[in-house]
């Protein structure tokens, strides 16, 4: 196989040499998403969603064309990311002035109208979110908030919040993050040891549910409520 037609592109281009220039920027787009950070997958922002359509696109090209030159677009690629991760960074010092701003859409039970025509968000987008949130009825939100990101935060009014166990005067309730203690019949001893607990007290929870066989244990978790949830 000649190189240079390999990394520069070719119509003669075998088809085990296409399959290697795909991994190749799949490798190269996976190396610019760990350099652009968490941002860049869980929070977009107007020039993060810019950068991902044209990296997306990109790679697209290059692993379906066959004379189309990989090297540049793997530069591209990495041009991209630092140009993301620069903006980025402008982004945390001068927000305002990189990125849009939150938005309130709606205040005191009142819709803002030129609020919303600015974001161009129909009543119906509207309606449509807050039904996703949980909040049927406009009569029980107080505040509506439309996040740079492009998410829409709820604020409900007090007599349509649920009531708290602080309310309810009941004692404080102590919440975990559930931990794996058995994945695939192996206990995962970091997590049981991180949690205090040891073999003994693991063996007996799982003989309450029925199973006295490490080994056919597929997963076995603690919860945040201590209870011990556990699948064969």
């Amino acid at each position: 196989m000649d190189w240079n037609s390999f990394w520069e592109g070719s119509k003669t281009l075998p088809t085990y040499a296409l399959m290697i220039r795909a991994v190749i920027l799949y490798i190269a787009l996976i190396i610019a998403t760990r350099l652009m950070g968490h941002r860049q997958v869980g929070i977009l922002s107007g020039h993060n969603y810019l950068v991902a359509a044209g990296i997306v696109s990109l790679a697209a090209t290059r692993m379906l064309n066959s004379e189309s030159s990989i090297t540049s677009g793997i530069v591209i690629i990495f041009v991209y990311a630092f140009v993301n991760v620069f903006l980025s960074y402008l982004d945390i010092k001068w927000p305002r002035a990189i990125d849009r701003h939150a938005t309130i859409l709606m205040k005191g039970g009142i819709i803002l109208r030129e609020n919303m025509l600015d974001c161009h968000i129909t009543i119906d987008n509207l309606l449509g979110q807050l039904r996703l949130k949980g909040a049927h009825n406009l009569s029980e939100i107080d505040t509506v908030i439309l996040e740079p990101y492009g998410k829409i935060n709820v604020i409900k009014k007090p007599e349509a919040l649920p009531l708290t166990r602080k309310q309810m005067n009941l004692p404080h309730k102590i919440s975990a993050i559930p931990t794996i203690l058995v994945y695939d019949g192996k206990i995962e001893e970091k997590n049981l040891h991180s949690l205090g607990l040891d073999h003994d007290w693991l063996m007996t929870k799982l003989r309450e549910k029925g199973n006295i066989n490490l080994k056919h244990v597929f997963l076995a978790m603690l919860e945040s409520d201590g209870t011990v949830y556990m699948s064969m």
